[in-house]
């Protein structure tokens, strides 16, 4: 449920999640407050849609582009 929550947040609605895992707003709401529960298939595309804007907005570390690699010299 926390999920759901999460991806209506960063959906910025409702409407918007239940377009992107082609679900109504009517069912997701339920799935919500926990009166349907969550199929597999509509957990895993919220996940998915969660670590997509996560690494999309602000990757911090693990980057080719970070200048930490420059700092420590050539690997050769």
């Amino acid at each position: 449920m926390m999920t759901l929550r999460r991806a209506v947040q960063i959906c910025n609605g409702l409407e918007a999640l239940g377009d992107a895992l082609m679900v109504s707003t009517d069912r997701l709401e339920r799935m919500i407050s926990g009166e349907d529960e969550i199929p597999l298939a509509v957990f895993t595309q919220a996940v998915g849609l969660l670590l997509e804007a996560t690494t999309t907005r602000s990757p911090k570390r693990g980057t080719p582009d970070s200048n930490e690699g420059g700092r420590k010299g050539p690997r050769h």
